[in-house]
């Protein structure tokens, strides 16, 4: 499964909450869920709580 951010200029704890459900479910499913297009301040986001550990990240 693909999430496209690249029109995400914000997210906050609601919208990493938000992943981290999708991950899950996608992993109860087995699937694999991928996120493209993030911009800068969310990959930045990402990196700060640790998430880009846990949370496939392509351009």
């Amino acid at each position: 499964m693909v999430l496209d951010l690249s029109e995400v200029t914000f997210m906050d704890c609601a919208g990493l909450g938000a992943l981290v459900r999708a991950r899950n479910q996608a992993d109860r499913c087995g699937a694999r869920l991928v996120l493209r297009g993030a911009g800068r301040c969310v990959v930045r986001l990402l990196k700060l709580t640790g998430l880009h550990r846990r949370l496939a990240v392509e351009p």
